[in-house]
């Protein structure tokens, strides 16, 4: 079973849609994912967006640089910088 965000999201929209509250949708989903289910207040706030008409689970677009590392060579430099000096920061 995927128990990711956006596999809950669209559980949490299909059940919306169906009629559920979200305090039914939460103990739903509680009894399904157990400790993987989303936290009751996102699945409200969730719960809440899809009422107001959003239609997409995806997170919207954030500014601000990602903090993603997507390559070993990058993994390793930043790996040799903080064994070098263990007080390094990005700032």
């Amino acid at each position: 079973m995927d128990s990711s965000r956006s596999a809950q999201r669209a559980v949490i929209q299909f059940l919306r849609a169906e009629g559920e509250h979200a305090s039914q949708i939460y103990r739903r989903m509680k009894e399904v994912y157990g400790e993987q289910c989303l936290a009751r207040c996102t699945i409200f706030r969730w719960s809440q967006r899809y009422e107001a008409g959003r239609v997409n689970i995806k997170d919207l677009p954030r500014s601000g640089q990602a903090h993603v590392v997507t390559n070993s060579a990058a993994t390793s430099a930043v790996d040799e910088l903080i064994r070098q000096n263990r007080r390094i920061t990005t700032g």
